[in-house]
């Protein structure tokens, strides 16, 4: 079996190309991950090149300028879907259900939704190839819904890009750099910047310790939402959760660097200690998923979708 190379050259060289199920199967049990690490799941449409696994609040610099925004306003105008959630991070987690742009990237431990996502295209998109993430990630760092370190980067969803006064992700990021270092926390805790994020994590959780370890802020999490849809219960769903990027504030935090390997975890901190990229023949995959039964009506279990796929269904007989 060719061996896969770890995100190579911009020709695509040394990039496994898999045109059926079973090859793919096969070089997925194949992969000796270490103890303590799972395997998760994303399929992309398309290679995106330089923006891949970018979350949807990075794709253009309108959205992540109002990201305080786009936040407020999807409660504003459906707050009866946000009853049931607690904290921040449940809030995004709803808010990206419904495709609204976050700073969440969606992956699953279930690679039959990642293969249908990759593969769900109109029909004049079939000769296109589709993409497949598989990330080797330590289950020991992986958060839950309810982490004070996943509220702490949430949070940053209800600040401001800029601002005239010192609240804002710009100003939290110069007083990240001045004091990351272990020596410099007590400082950091004593900025303004950090008391307005701080005021925000009290919102939800009114115990939060005064504390806030500034290399969290820089950094990506693996995180178990809670199960709120039959959608993320039926995917097995969980999130990847982008800190600021230290380099520049207006791009996310890439998970690989300019010579294509995996960002090195000791400089942002992050769980994933392996990713495979692979290259799918769209066509024949999806073709193969949907005689094994895997559909729109098996991945998005709410009626809407059911109903939609059932008309698509029908009308084609």
């Amino acid at each position: 079996m060719k061996k896969i190379e770890l995100y190579p050259d911009k020709s695509d060289s040394g990039v496994m190309s898999v045109n059926s199920l079973s090859s793919l199967f096969n070089y997925i049990l194949n992969i000796k991950e270490a103890d303590n690490t799972i395997l998760a799941f994303r399929g992309e449409k398309m290679d995106y090149g330089d923006t891949e696994l970018y979350p949807s609040i990075y794709r253009s610099h309108y959205l992540l300028e109002n990201e305080d925004k786009i936040f407020r306003e999807s409660q504003r105008f459906n707050n009866q879907e946000f009853v049931e959630d607690r904290t921040t991070f449940d809030k995004l987690s709803r808010i990206q259900h419904y495709s609204a742009p976050t700073r969440l990237l969606d992956i699953s431990e279930d690679l039959m939704s990642a293969l249908y996502f990759a593969t769900e295209k109109n029909d004049n998109d079939n000769d296109n190839d589709s993409i497949l993430y598989i990330f080797e990630i330590d289950e020991k760092e992986i958060k839950y819904y309810d982490s004070d370190t996943v509220s702490v980067i949430s949070n940053l969803a209800k600040i401001p890009l800029d601002n005239t006064n010192e609240k804002s992700k710009r100003k939290l990021l110069c007083d990240i750099i001045r004091f990351k270092e272990k020596k410099g926390k007590d400082k950091f805790n004593k900025q303004k910047s950090v008391k307005f994020l701080k005021h925000e994590i009290r919102e939800e959780k009114p115990q939060f310790k005064p504390i806030i370890d500034p290399k969290h802020l820089i950094s990506v999490q693996c995180v178990r939402p809670k199960l709120t849809s039959g959608r993320i219960k039926s995917q097995k769903g969980f999130f990847l959760l982008f800190g600021l990027n230290p380099n520049d504030i207006t791009k996310p935090i890439k998970l690989i660097d300019k010579k294509n390997k995996l960002l090195d975890n000791t400089k942002i901190q992050h769980p994933i200690k392996q990713i495979h990229k692979i290259k799918l023949k769209t066509h024949k995959i999806k073709t193969e998923l949907e005689k094994i039964g895997i559909k729109k009506s098996f991945i998005y279990p709410d009626i809407d979708k059911v109903s939609e796929y059932l008309k698509i269904k029908y009308k084609k007989q």
